[in-house]
């Protein structure tokens, strides 16, 4: 009997340990936000990237907000059928980052208002795996990647290294810029992922998915880190709420301005003054 129990204690304490390493990082900052406006976009959902493009073209913000004090550029999809949006652009990277990019520069001003003003773009280790050719994909009609996997990379890689330009256009501003990885996080950004979009083969892989993938509130601690946190550094990459080196090519001060400046020359129409740039 003695053995039963010894092997359910050893069990239980191992189960217990992974559940909580897997669970990352926690936030301890206990700042408040009071009064302070925060724009977040996306629920994991397509309805991200047309909130991202609809409130960057109507303006809509600039009129009900005298200024805002974080941006949190969080819409986002995975494993999308690889198709163009009515704009020409593959989805997967429009989603996830040309709408972030255009919505990030369209509240500038608004940033720039506040006193201690915070963008943070949600990236991904995902942005480790991809290469520099893919990145060429930021044009149009470009439908296809290599696969959903390198789509969603090269998507996660642009904000990393948008992120790194961006702060340093902003360096000799209130504004701060960083990116922030949320680990593997059980949302709705799976439902269209084979393995788990079929009910029987989630199920199946539900106990060790509990183990493993972080809750909502778990992979919102880092981001909540990024946001509260005193530490002003800028151009960082966030993961597990500490400072982490992204890849080598994301770290790369060349190819970041690059693919910043490409992207705004792909981008061209929805800019119309030098502030929004």
């Amino acid at each position: 009997m003695w053995k039963y129990v010894a092997g359910t204690i050893v069990v239980g304490s191992v189960t217990y340990a992974l559940i909580k390493y897997f669970a990352g990082g926690v936030c301890h900052c206990t700042t408040r936000l009071d009064g302070l406006v925060v724009v977040i976009t996306g629920g994991n959902s397509g309805i991200g990237q047309a909130l991202a493009l609809e409130l960057a073209q109507r303006d809509s913000l600039n009129n009900e907000f005298s200024e805002i004090y974080a941006l949190v550029n969080n819409a986002g999809i995975f494993y999308h059928p690889q198709v163009l949006t009515q704009d020409g652009y593959e989805i997967t990277l429009q989603t996830n980052y040309l709408g972030h990019f255009i919505l990030t520069h369209h509240l500038l001003n608004l940033l720039k208002k506040s006193v201690h003003a915070r963008i943070i773009n949600v990236a991904s280790e995902a942005h480790r795996n991809v290469n520099v050719y893919d990145l060429k994909a930021v044009t149009k009609c470009q439908s296809e990647f290599r696969s959903h996997f390198v789509a969603y990379g090269v998507s996660k890689l642009a904000l990393v290294l948008f992120t790194k330009e961006l702060s340093k256009k902003l360096l000799n501003t209130n504004v701060i810029v960083n990116a922030v990885n949320p680990g593997n996080v059980e949302t709705n950004i799976y439902r269209n992922f084979p393995p788990l979009s079929n009910p029987w083969l989630y199920a199946i892989q539900w106990p060790l998915r509990c183990i493993l993938i972080k809750s909502p509130r778990q992979g919102a601690q880092t981001l909540l880190h990024s946001l509260l946190t005193s530490n002003r550094s800028t151009g960082q990459y966030y993961s597990d709420c500490k400072l982490v080196l992204p890849s080598p090519i994301a770290a790369n001060d060349k190819i970041a301005k690059e693919y910043y400046d490409l992207t705004l020359e792909v981008l061209a129409e929805w800019f119309t003054t030098e502030s929004e740039c």
